[in-house]
Parts: C-alpha cells; sequence; structure tokens
C-alpha cells in the first residue's frame, strides 16, 4: 500500500525550501548494543562521530543529506583534538 505522504525529498522540493531548514530535531531510536558498538567504531576508524556516521547511512538509503549535513560540528579544543563523546 502507497504512503499518502509525499517522501521528505518530494516534500522540500514541491515547497521551494531550501534543503536544510536550519533546525535541528533530536531522532532517537533503541538499537542492541553490538550495533551501537559497531557504528561508533566505524566512525572512530573513519575519524567521524556518529552523527556523521548515521547521516551518511540514511543518504545511502535515498534520504536527501545535503554534504554540508556532514560536517562534524563538535567544538575543538586548543590542542586540536575533536570534542568529546562524553566517556570520561
Amino acid at each position: 500500500m502507497a504512503s499518502r505522504n509525499p517522501s521528505p525529498r518530494r516534500l522540500s522540493a514541491s515547497r521551494g525550501k531550501p534543503e536544510h531548514a536550519g533546525k535541528e530535531v533530536p531522532i532517537q531510536v533503541m538499537v542492541p548494543e553490538s550495533i551501537r558498538r559497531q557504528v561508533a567504531l566505524m566512525g572512530a576508524d573513519r575519524g567521524e562521530n556518529i552523527r556523521t556516521v548515521v547521516l551518511r547511512g540514511l543518504r545511502a538509503i535515498g534520504i536527501n543529506v545535503p554534504e554540508s549535513e556532514l560536517a562534524d560540528r563538535r567544538g575543538r579544543r586548543r590542542n586540536g583534538t575533536g570534542g568529546s563523546d562524553g566517556a570520561q
């Protein structure tokens, strides 16, 4: 059965809005710990945060994710290392 709602890509294009509206909202899913670990390790291997890995995955399944959204948004410390993932 086809969905009555247009895809996010068509909705954005049909209304003439820019690809990125600016406001970020949380999206949460429960996944097995082993998958969370794999995503974190993939990000560490690539030098990316989990957000970027997930956005790349969404892009791979056809979601319109602008390249500008793949940039790491965490702050940088004076010594040049990345931001914290919350782990101590």
